[in-house]
């Protein structure tokens, strides 16, 4: 009927009606809708989050809030935004294969650190951070990658962007990322990353607590496609691939 038709091409009615539970392949028990927003500032704003500086989203990006209560009572502490006692950093990690999947592993199962072939990035590095003193080993060594700047995953690394888009509807790609909470005095920074990239050592230390969306035009996937190739090996560590065990990447 003419009365509820709707064009899938209309940007709003699609975000209107998405839903991430579904899209996601995930039970709605694992979302938290108050961590739900909607990002309007045109650029990135600088932010502090346990004493470590990130830098928010911007126009285009909306988070889909996950459930937390798995990591305990504390998150008060954790998840604070006042600079109080137990505040931990923010960090983005990026999606660049395998990313449905991925997203479901680490939905269920948390982090896992990869320690196959193209992993070595950065854990050769020594840790230029304010926490290099506090590690025995002065070398990063592996762990979980993250950013506390999402544009530093769509910038390309020897054409390795570290997001790829995958297909929503005919009309349009998404891309996705996580936001983290991350324990600061685990935060290493390889000296070879410019101080954009970081790593830690112990998944444990690493709490995602919102699944980041950016919907693309087709326009704006096939420049992105254009400009990378995406398979190529990824020059960072991400998580392990494995799904039926556990891992993910």
């Amino acid at each position: 009927m003419a009365g509820t038709y709707w064009d899938e091409a209309d940007l709003e009615r699609v975000i209107e009606t998405f839903s991430s539970a579904s899209f996601f392949g995930l039970p709605s028990s694992l979302f938290n809708h108050k961590g739900d927003l909607r990002y309007c500032n045109d650029q990135p704003v600088k932010l502090s989050r346990g004493k470590w500086d990130y830098y928010t989203p911007f126009k285009g990006w909306i988070r889909y809030g996950l459930d937390v209560e798995k990591f305990g009572n504390s998150g008060a502490q954790w998840l604070a935004c006042d600079g109080a006692a137990g505040e931990w950093a923010v960090g983005f990690h990026g999606i660049r294969r395998d990313v449905l999947e991925v997203v479901k592993g680490i939905a269920f199962e948390g982090f896992k650190v990869f320690h196959g072939s193209n992993s070595q990035w950065g854990s050769k590095s020594n840790d230029i951070g304010p926490n290099a003193s506090s590690f025995q080993v002065k070398k990063c060594g592996q762990g979980i990658f993250l950013t506390p700047k999402i544009e530093y995953l769509t910038t390309n690394i020897e054409d390795c962007r570290l997001m790829k888009p995958i297909r929503y509807n005919k009309h349009y790609h998404v891309e996705i990322a996580l936001q983290c909470r991350i324990q600061p005095k685990q935060i290493r920074i390889p000296e070879c990353a410019e101080r954009q990239y970081y790593i830690v050592n112990d998944p444990r230390y690493v709490r995602p607590y919102g699944l980041l969306v950016h919907f693309l035009s087709e326009v704006e996937t096939n420049n992105i496609f254009e400009g990378n190739n995406f398979d190529l090996k990824p020059a960072i560590p991400f998580v392990e691939q494995n799904i039926n065990s556990g891992s993910s990447s």
